[in-house]
């Protein structure tokens, strides 16, 4: 089978820190359960990238697009090394769609194909699979990202800071990016 997992431990931090806008490095420790000397190194390489203010140990993120944007560099660098399974399925609530597929889920794009989407366990892609289904770049990811799963109707899409990293790093849909990017912080990242 396809390696399809992608390393998650750097993801979980962008993750947590997205969705909570701020906090404190330990903190950030508990929630991402990464040990506390690794994500005390992440917030320093963050705040060395400018993307993060890092005073005292209390972390925020003034500037969420450099911060999403950073975050498709290092996804890029992912989806370049670990190749996704190509699957054609229909999306359920069982998966996370994320990227364009994302955008097919909230009325952006007509279709998901092409999208990305998270299973919990690569097999479940293959249980998954159907001939009338889109074809989607399945990975298998670490229940973090579900924990902080968005409903959207009866799909469930990645959190929001994924999902435009993701997007940014399929390297597409730029104008929509800026769309969704405003919709997205407008409504606090929910």
């Amino acid at each position: 089978m396809v390696e399809m997992r992608p390393p998650t431990r750097r993801e979980r931090i962008y993750m947590a820190l997205w969705e909570l806008g701020r906090g404190r490095v330990a903190e950030l420790s508990r929630v991402t359960e990464l040990p506390y000397p690794y994500v005390h190194r992440e917030i320093r390489r963050l705040e060395r990238e400018g993307v993060i203010v890092n005073n005292a140990g209390s972390v925020e993120v003034p500037d969420r697009k450099a911060f999403v944007m950073l975050w498709a560099e290092d996804k890029r660098r992912i989806f370049e090394r670990v190749k996704g399974m190509r699957v054609k399925l229909l999306p359920g609530p069982e998966i996370l769609l994320s990227g364009s597929a994302a955008l097919w889920a909230i009325g952006k794009v007509l279709s998901p194909a092409g999208g990305v989407a998270y299973v919990r366990k690569p097999e479940e892609a293959l249980k998954l699979r159907s001939r009338r289904g889109y074809a989607l770049s399945v990975y298998a990811y670490d229940d973090f990202a579900f924990r902080f799963a968005k409903g959207v109707g009866r799909f469930r899409v990645s959190p929001w800071g994924m999902v435009l990293a993701d997007l940014l790093a399929q390297g597409m849909y730029t104008r929509l990016f800026e769309e969704v990017f405003e919709e997205v912080v407008g409504n606090g990242g929910d």
